[in-house]
């Protein structure tokens, strides 16, 4: 590999001054901080660890300390990989350095000996997670441009923007899949996508979880070839791998060698062999050395004293040698608060100027992208949204075929048959529309934590633009339904009994959007968000109307109802088509009585007529209320979750 010959993505300026692409001509390390450190010391990483002895007992936690006290430091120019065997330590070791792990942590965390605080890392840093989580029927166009919308300082131009895009993935080796969808993306192109993202600002710091994991070796040893080279043009790239090819390997410039949360080894690969073979673990010819100290660390379940007391040795031995020595003096003494990096553009903070005065774009603009992203999904989804609504369209047709001519001139059967339709009507477009929102949010909600967590948007810009994405939907789907089955069923009412029968069917819709919303929201799996809908919505329907008379209800049991939207929408639309109705002819059926009138039909089931407006409000309150619980338990979540 000619080092010399290397060529790396230019820079972007991102201060509002004037910005100069200059394509032909390397970047230089000028705009990154010079000699740029980050340094890490005495750092602990502690997890709680939940104990649960009895569903009928509270939960008991547990601190588990993963990472003890480790020390190291690294700088600019260097391709840095942090290995160990599982569960040694290193993806806990990255997630403290980046400050990507919301854990309890301790020590001291230091960029150019000064304390460095969360928001500046996250400034100035680029975090490739091991699993790239998107929204995998956008083209890697669309998906570039939407990131570098919501990433680049927004003084940026849409010229720049695309300049920097198509740069970025000239560079990386996949400027010829920008019309392909990212789940058609092999390992190899997807990793590099999600690293041309991670660039788009230009970070002097990027950390890699695992970038190697899943590809084949060419593939990995592309992955890390490009690494790299933006190691060689000024950054400070560090890996978490695990048992690199031997060819992958040596691109490494250093490596930290992990073994139950303690530190190895931390120097040079030329280092890692003469520190190894003076212990007398030398590398067998012809092994691959990442292999072999990975395997020397880890832990054999059938001689587990014996590995543990060689890994103590291992680490004892580091911690006494004059490797670790010159890592420790290097590691500068911490400063008092007064030198901590507070955001502010002082004198010792100019170096980081531009990634300290990057403005972000506010929320209608990410409100717009949000939508725009939407929009796109649909387009390349456009046949299972075709597929769904021919569904309701068909669901319609069948559960109104049955009931056709029976409205022509009501007698006493036909009050159970209107009954059962208007039932049918609900409680079909209540459950069509809950699992229409409950079958596809929650393969979003791991992309929105992702995102939000790691700063790209806030939650409120985008659960607004899924509320508004979702109300055409919700509005002119139950409009065509309910009028097939208003007009293949032969209800009452004309114009006006129509439009009231939509917009009864409109409010449910919404209301159910609501509700899959706030399922999807709170429980962490579909399976178990499924098992609590079951009772409650069972529940719903058999306080609905038609099942239980409602004059009848227990007092204590009652008051169920006022919590289903199936009752709101049955009992509003039964009063829609039965508070007109004067007479229906009687029959002579033994034991049946005779009831004449609507109201009395209404009377029967426990409805009243002046509820109607009542219910229209309960419904919309039922709306704001899913919505609100579900917009308030994802900003919960987002706060909470890991961006590794």
């Amino acid at each position: 590999m000619k080092e010399a010959d290397l060529k790396l993505p230019t820079r972007n300026l991102l201060t509002g001054a004037v910005v100069k692409w200059e394509d032909d001509e390397m970047g230089g390390f000028a705009d990154n901080p010079q000699n740029l450190t980050l340094s890490w010391k005495d750092l602990s990483v502690y997890r709680r660890k939940k104990h649960q002895t009895s569903i009928w007992r509270s939960p008991t936690y547990e601190d588990i300390k993963v990472l003890h006290g480790v020390s190291g430091t690294v700088s600019s120019g260097n391709l840095v990989a942090l290995m160990g065997s599982s569960g040694a330590g290193k993806t806990t070791l990255l997630a403290a350095i980046s400050r990507r792990d919301k854990s309890a942590l301790t020590g001291y965390l230091m960029l150019n000996g000064r304390l460095a605080g969360a928001d500046l890392i996250a400034r100035i840093s680029g975090f490739l997670p091991q699993e790239d989580l998107s929204i995998d029927y956008l083209t890697v166009a669309e998906h570039m441009e939407f990131t570098a919308r919501l990433m680049m300082d927004k003084r940026s131009s849409k010229t720049m923007r695309a300049k920097r895009i198509q740069q970025l993935l000239s560079e990386l080796g996949v400027q010829n899949c920008t019309r392909t969808q990212l789940k058609a993306l092999s390992g190899g192109e997807r990793k590099r996508v999600a690293l041309a993202v991670q660039l788009l600002n230009d970070p002097p710091i990027l950390f890699c979880d695992e970038p190697t994991t899943g590809l084949d070796s060419w593939a990995a040893s592309a992955v890390v070839s490009r690494l790299r080279k933006l190691a060689l043009g000024g950054k400070l790239v560090i890996c978490s791998v695990h048992q690199p090819a031997s060819g992958v390997f040596e691109l490494f410039h250093q490596v930290v060698l992990l073994a139950n949360g303690r530190t190895a080894f931390h120097g040079t690969i030329d280092q890692a062999a003469e520190f190894f073979g003076s212990l007398n673990y030398k590398c067998p010819v012809g092994f691959n050395a990442a292999e072999y100290y990975v395997t020397l660390l880890g832990v054999q379940l059938d001689k587990e004293l014996e590995s543990r007391e060689r890994i103590r040795r291992i680490c004892d031995e580091y911690q006494r040698s004059e490797i670790a020595a010159d890592i420790e003096s290097k590691v500068e003494e911490v400063q008092d608060e007064a030198e901590y990096f507070n955001g502010e553009t002082d004198g010792k903070n100019e170096a980081f100027r531009r990634y300290l005065t990057l403005v972000k774009v506010n929320y209608f603009v990410q409100f717009y992208w949000l939508m725009w992203r939407n929009i796109q999904s649909i387009k390349h989804n456009s046949s299972i949204w075709i597929a769904e609504f021919v569904l309701l369209m068909f669901v319609g047709l069948i559960i109104s075929i049955p009931y056709m001519g029976h409205f022509d001139e009501l007698d006493q059967r036909d009050i159970q048959n209107v009954q059962g339709l208007l039932y049918l009507t609900i409680t079909e477009t209540i459950f069509l529309f809950i699992y229409a929102v409950f079958i596809t949010f929650p393969s979003e909600v791991p992309v929105l934590l992702r995102e939000t967590a790691s700063g790209l948007y806030s939650p409120l810009p985008y659960y607004l633009s899924k509320m508004i994405f979702w109300i055409p939907r919700a509005i002119i789907e139950p409009i065509l339904y309910a009028s097939l089955i208003f007009g293949v069923a032969g209800l009452h009412g004309g114009f006006y009994g129509w439009l009231g029968f939509t917009f009864v069917c409109i409010l449910c819709a919404n209301f159910a959007n609501a509700y899959g919303s706030f399922l999807s929201s709170v429980f962490d799996k579909m399976e178990t968000a499924a098992l609590f809908s079951v009772p409650f919505e069972l529940i719903g329907t058999m306080f609905s109307g038609i099942y239980l008379n409602l004059d009848s209800a227990y007092p204590y049991i009652s008051w169920l109802r006022y919590v289903s939207g199936f009752y709101y929408g049955v009992e509003s639309i039964s009063i829609l088509q039965w508070d007109s109705i004067e007479s229906i002819n009687c029959v002579n059926i033994p034991g049946m009585p005779c009831i004449k009138t609507g109201p009395d039909v209404l009377k029967r089931y426990g409805y009243d007529q002046s509820h109607f407006i009542r219910n229209c409000c309960c419904l919309l309150t039922m709306y704001c209320i899913g919505h609100l619980i579900a917009f308030i338990m994802v900003v919960k979540r987002s706060r909470g979750t890991p961006v590794y």
